[in-house]
């Protein structure tokens, strides 16, 4: 909880807050719960099978939904990158939230991870969301599972206060976006909307796919940063159609409040902006940061990207979630990949350049060994 917030907490609130679960809502339904029948336990959560739709909260009326807590297996599911979220709010019908379950959440990598962030976060197995999410007419929250296997369990909770009206004239907005590989000479794009409203965020995962370990040797340290090279990239972010970004940084994890290529205290998690995946020898960075006192704000439209390398001259996998609010109607987003095209690519490129680097010192030596003795 910020400074503000709790300044805030003594201030006498309207509305009543209810919760929408799992618990019930599927008590019926085949299968098994972690190779058992226990009646008791099939009560509290969904079986979501192959193709299926499950709508976890379908709401009348104005509100602020203030709470989105979700969990699955922690261990041998695909569900963070087969299981899709959609939001709609007051009866649009194109989402303003379509996101692979995990990665909405901050799990870019498909796998679980750990951190704690203010309006996001992963800890003990489950998978919280506070941003404060308004609607005036209706809210309706959806899972699919686009994958070929069940999801079995799935336990969530919607947290929501009822309102008389809500004076929130702007919506909450998150769109998933990979490109594997990026293409050379032009940045990655995070967010392109159009409209009006302000730009809160986003998680960004960077996966290289050069060959850094190659002559001239001298370049492995720039611009191929070791596979870490990526990170030379600078963002941007032009607002309302704008020649020139208002905003320019100077490398990737710099414009992440980070340094150095994130090698001074490798992973990170502050409430505004982190680091949950630095793996120097699988040259995989994922980082975060939320500008929620200091949201950009645009009356037409946005762009936020980010170059690949110095000059967009590395070829890399990434893929991002960013976050905003705007005022309806938005754009509706892209058609979103399919299960088997949002897998994570291959580290074993890196891997393999990685162990060569480290046995090349021994391999000298042995050498040396050899010939002198």
């Amino acid at each position: 909880m910020s400074t503000s917030q709790l300044r805030d907490v003594a201030t006498p609130r309207e509305g009543r807050t209810r919760q929408l679960t799992s618990f019930g809502r599927d008590p019926d339904r085949g299968g098994t719960f972690l190779g058992t029948r226990p009646a008791a336990a099939r009560r509290k959560r969904i079986l979501l099978a192959a193709g299926e739709t499950h709508t976890m909260a379908r709401i009348e009326g104005a509100g602020v939904i203030t709470r989105l807590w979700m969990t699955v297996l922690p261990v041998g599911s695909r569900a963070l990158r087969d299981v899709v979220l959609r939001m709609y709010w007051d009866g649009e019908s194109a989402p303003s939230v379509e996101c692979p379950f995990g990665d909405f959440f901050g799990a870019l990598l498909g796998r679980r991870l750990s951190y704690v962030s203010e309006p996001l976060a992963i800890a003990n197995g489950a998978y919280v969301c506070s941003w404060p999410m308004p609607f005036e007419t209706s809210a309706r929250l959806e899972v699919t599972n686009e994958g070929s296997t069940p999801v079995d369990p799935l336990f969530y909770q919607v947290t929501y206060s009822e309102r008389p009206s809500v004076d929130h004239r702007l919506r909450f907005h998150a769109q998933w976006r990979r490109q594997n590989p990026t293409r050379r000479g032009s940045p990655y794009v995070i967010l392109d909307a159009q409209g009006r409203g302000h730009y809160v965020g986003c998680h960004l995962f960077t996966q290289n796919r050069e060959w850094w370990l190659r002559p001239r040797l001298n370049q492995m340290v720039f611009p191929y940063g070791f596979g870490l090279g990526l990170l030379e990239g600078c963002g941007s972010i032009h607002v309302d159609g704008e020649t020139h970004a208002s905003i320019a940084g100077t490398g990737a994890e710099d414009d992440f409040n980070g340094a150095w290529y994130n090698l001074v205290n490798g992973r990170v998690s502050g409430p505004h902006h982190g680091c949950t995946v630095r793996d120097l020898l699988r040259a995989r960075v994922a980082m975060y940061r939320f500008d929620i006192s200091s949201p950009v704000p645009f009356t037409k439209s946005i762009l936020v990207a980010i170059d690949h390398g110095f000059e967009n001259a590395l070829e890399g996998d990434y893929t991002s979630v960013a976050y905003w609010y705007q005022a309806e109607p938005h754009t509706p987003f892209a058609e979103l990949a399919q299960p088997i095209e949002r897998a994570p690519s291959s580290a074993a490129l890196n891997l393999l350049q990685s162990i060569v680097l480290l046995a090349a010192p021994a391999l000298v030596a042995a050498l040396i060994f050899w010939v002198v003795f």
